[in-house]
């Protein structure tokens, strides 16, 4: 099988080391140089210590990468995901597409709805507690594939003895989990920046996932997905880990720096802040109750303070 991955990211790169072991794989990354770099050294900056493993090819040439896949894969930040189709339309639109990008698209819409505007073969996601480094390392991971039916046969090509997927029809679910875990753990960090310990992030969590399920159900997803590794499996990871962007912005945030003094202590996108803008909207217009989710918009954009924030909840 040859498989497309479309983005030279970390997630990519770590994917790629497990599909490359029965597959044929091709990575296009979006920098020439860095395309280039990957290629001749076998090394990334985005992932630091990792070996490209024999048989993974890295490209800058998109409808070179495109046409060789019988899979495509895409795995570029959530904002560039309808961009990245639109320029090879003709060229994706009848292959089977996973998205692994998590978040929703500049304009509001789940990105398996901005794929459909361009894909007419079958569209999956591909979600759950990755902490990137260690996928690549081999260690035991559990990821939930999703889509409008259940595909038996693509899990089989993408799992492994260390890579356990787990199938889903809820593709709505999926997505709607792993974006709002981001906003989550941006209030989880925010809370340890304050230091305001364990007692306090348990009851954030809690709260959080009600509304995150409320959100979900009220576009159409299972409240059960969110019991399952791609909900509360990886809300757990991004909450906890010291490897989540997310988090680390929000701790930023409670040792009371703003905004954008937080978004210059991360060298990458943290995805949670635009999810949260985009939440935040879509609750207003659908008569949403989200206290926590809401609350943390005016913390992070109108600088609001969340100690009252924090007290304000019930």
């Amino acid at each position: 099988m040859n498989i497309s991955i479309l983005g030279g990211g970390s997630w990519g790169l770590a994917l790629s080391t497990h599909l490359v072991k029965h597959n044929k794989v091709k990575i296009w990354e979006f920098f020439p140089d860095k395309a280039l770099e990957m290629q001749v050294t076998r090394k990334s900056n985005y992932l630091p210590n990792a070996i490209l493993a024999e048989g993974i090819e890295v490209s800058s040439n998109l409808e070179e990468v495109v046409k060789f896949g019988d899979i495509v894969i895409i795995a570029v930040p959530s904002d560039k995901v309808s961009a990245t189709i639109e320029k090879c339309h003709n060229d994706i639109k009848f292959k089977p597409v996973i998205i692994c990008s998590k978040g929703f698209s500049i304009d509001g819409r789940l990105l398996s709805e901005v794929a459909r505007e361009y894909i007419q073969s079958d569209i999956y996601c591909l979600y759950g507690p990755t902490i990137a480094d260690e996928v690549y390392k081999f260690m035991f991971t559990g990821i939930v594939l999703a889509g409008q039916t259940k595909n038996a046969s693509l899990k089989k090509i993408l799992e492994d003895d260390d890579l356990k997927v787990e199938l889903s029809d809820d593709i709505i679910g999926v997505q709607i989990a792993s974006t709002l875990k981001n906003i989550l753990a941006i209030y989880v960090g925010m809370l340890d920046g304050m230091g305001l310990g364990e007692n306090a992030k348990s009851y954030v969590i809690t709260k959080g996932l009600q509304e995150m399920m409320e959100f979900g159900y009220a576009l159409g997803a299972s409240k059960q997905t969110f019991y399952s590794i791609a909900g509360i499996g990886d809300i757990i990871t991004t909450c906890f880990s010291e490897k989540s962007r997310n988090r680390t912005f929000g701790e930023e945030i409670g040792k009371g720096k703003n905004m954008a003094q937080a978004m210059q202590e991360i060298p990458n996108v943290v995805e949670g802040v635009e999810a949260l803008r985009i939440t935040n909207k879509i609750s207003g217009e659908k008569n949403i109750e989200m206290p926590l989710i809401n609350g943390l918009y005016k913390v992070i954009f109108e600088d609001a303070d969340p100690l009252e924030l924090l007290h304000s909840l019930s």
